[in-house]
Order: C-alpha cells, then structure tokens, then sequence
C-alpha cells in the first residue's frame, strides 16, 4: 500500500468516525425525547400533520373554485378542501384531544387487524392436518395475534405511548452503539 493511499485511507476513517458519531448522537437526543416526552413527541407529529392538512386544505379549496368553470368535478376538491381546513385547524388548536382521537384510531386500527390475523391464523391451523409441520406454531401465533389485538384495543392512547417509548428504547441503544463503532474506529484512526 502506498503512502498516498494509506493517508487517503486514514482521511476516510477520519470522517466517517465523526459521521457515524453524530449520528448516534442524535439517535440518543432523539431516543430521549421519545422516551421522557412521549405525549409531547405525539402532540408535535399531531401538530406537524395539522399545519399541512390546513396548508393543503387552503391549496386545495383555492384551486378547486379556480377550475370550477373547467373542472366539472370542482366540487370535489372543493370539499376535500374544506374538510383538510377543518381537520387542520382543529390540530392545531386541539393538539391533544387530536392526538388522542388520531393515535386511537390508528391503534384501534391495527388492533383489529391483529384480531383478524389471529383469528385466521387460529383457523387455519385447526383445519391443518395433525401431522402438518408448523401446525402448533401457526395455532400458537394465531392466539398471541388475538392476545396483542385486544390489548391494543383496549387501550389505544396508552397502547401508543408505550410504542413511542419502545423506539425511544431502540433509538437509544442505536446511538450507543453507533458511539461505540465511531470511538472504535477513532481508535484505529490513531493506530495507523
């Protein structure tokens, strides 16, 4: 290896050690809010998705009553409009009541899409053949399906919280070990 590519090398080791710093860095910052500020991380998302139902809905209803002598179908628009202008306003002033009602739909949702998933899964494994390899898994899975639906139907906010605070976990051990592999290679860095 020559001298021209051995520095070349360390120059790169050099950055990407300081690349990879910050962004574990930031994964921990980011691991922090999510774990001690859970609801304020939901009320920012609620506000964030409120300022752009409000932006589009204001867009939308304006081009909408542009093209109404082009458009037939103007009305439509006019509409989706007006409901984004609502449904942005109301964010914005209502950010918890909207993050309730929004977080507890989508919970709900995927709730009952676990219910259905474990039922089927319960389903099919019962009409499985004894000797079916898997059989038990499938019934097994098919109950903890079930299981994880009603928990989260019964409890959708909180359902969401603890999710939020599950990442925060996971962007927390990421930044650590992102800091680890950027101290690692700092320290190789030296070596060279």
């Amino acid at each position: 290896m020559t001298d021209l590519q051995n520095e070349t090398g360390q120059k790169l080791d050099l950055v990407m050690w300081k690349l990879i710093m910050y962004r574990g860095i930031v994964l921990l910052i980011v691991g922090l809010i999510l774990t001690f500020f859970p609801e304020g991380t939901l009320a920012t998302l609620v506000f964030i998705m409120g300022l752009f139902w409000l932006i589009d809905g204001i867009l939308t209803t304006y081009k909408s009553i542009q093209a109404k002598n082009i458009y037939p179908e103007w009305k439509w628009g006019l509409f989706t409009g007006i409901i984004g202008i609502i449904a942005g306003l109301v964010a914005l002033f209502q950010p918890t009541l909207t993050s309730i009602m929004t977080t507890s739909f989508i919970i709900w949702f995927l709730g009952l899409a676990a219910l259905v998933y474990g039922i089927g899964g319960l389903v099919t494994g019962f009409r499985m053949p004894k000797e079916t390899k898997g059989k038990m898994n499938m019934i097994l899975g098919g109950i903890l399906s079930i299981l994880f639906g009603a928990i989260l139907i019964s409890s959708p906010y909180y359902s969401a919280i603890a999710l939020i605070k599950t990442i925060g976990i996971v962007a927390l051990i990421g930044g650590v070990v992102l800091l680890l592999v950027a101290f690692g290679i700092k320290k190789n860095v030296g070596k060279a």
